[in-house]
């Protein structure tokens, strides 16, 4: 019986559409591979490059809101284009290159459909997004290796940029400008405990002293805007603090994450992800 061959990038010779994703990790593993060179204790320090790319998303999107609909629209898609540039390797891709240019194109549809206040396009631009990844797949000349992993890359970084779509609304009135603006504040304080990573007593704390944070930059950020309460901004400050850093921390550990192409699809990621939650508190009255 023909034995069935292992599913691992780090065993495959590189293809067409590798793009040099493998050259960019150290001992030549690429992204695809489920053999990861880090340990928890090597994944514990400071990502420069995440947390530089997390401050100025967050920071670009806080004076986007406050300037206004187009302004808000553009920064969404610069961050969702930065995504695509670096999420196929760091989740592990097998053609990096071209998922990155169906994340990027389906990016452009998604972002450009919230022209449309109602976001009734939304889900037809990520639908647009799938069929474009299942087509990369047939057309691909490198044969079927990772084929369910790289289809998983693809609709993670739809879902992900999606997140940041639909947070884009949240401009059209001053309730969701302000709702932003405490959630951005929010994601930038929680940014701290990336820089404890590497110190070993903080470790068990680090998800506390995340949320903490978050939420006490989300309720000074009340005293500037007049449209969120305090006990309203805890809230918002609980739950894009922890799902902004989570969505870091649970990176932590892939190959990708040692090149600077991983950190800032990682930290634009992070805040494209909480636009969801945004657009939640921005429609509650």
């Amino acid at each position: 019986m023909t034995p069935v061959p292992e599913d691992s990038a780090a065993l495959r010779e590189p293809g067409p559409d590798d793009d040099g994703a493998s050259r960019d990790v150290p001992g030549g593993v690429v992204g695809g591979s489920l053999r990861l060179p880090l340990t928890p204790v090597g994944a514990d320090r400071v990502r420069w490059a995440s947390v530089a790319s997390t401050l100025v998303a967050a920071v670009a999107l806080l004076l986007a809101q406050g300037t206004g609909y187009a302004a808000t629209l553009a920064v969404t898609l610069v961050l969702a284009l930065a995504v695509a540039w670096g999420w196929p390797v760091l989740t592990g891709s097998f053609t990096p290159m071209a998922t990155t240019v169906v994340l990027a194109v389906a990016a452009v549809a998604m972002v450009l459909s919230a022209l449309r206040e109602d976001l009734l396009w939304v889900p037809a631009a990520a639908a647009f997004g799938v069929v474009l990844a299942f087509f990369g797949q047939l057309v691909r000349r490198t044969g079927r290796e990772g084929l369910v992993l790289t289809l998983l890359s693809a609709f993670a970084g739809l879902v992900v940029i999606a997140s940041g779509t639909t947070a884009v609304v949240a401009a059209n009135s001053d309730r969701g400008q302000a709702v932003a603006v405490v959630a951005m504040a929010a994601v930038g304080a929680a940014v701290v405990t990336d820089l404890l990573a590497g110190v070993r007593a903080a470790a068990p704390l680090l998800g506390i002293v995340a949320l903490v944070a978050a939420v006490l930059a989300a309720v000074v950020a009340t005293t500037r805007v007049a449209e969120v309460g305090a006990l309203e901004a805890v809230g918002i400050g609980a739950a894009v603090g922890t799902v902004s850093w989570s969505f870091r921390r649970v990176l932590a550990l892939q190959p990708a994450m040692l090149t600077l192409r991983g950190q800032i699809g990682a930290g634009a990621g992070s805040v494209l992800a909480v636009g969801a939650v945004v657009h939640v508190f921005s429609i509650l009255t």
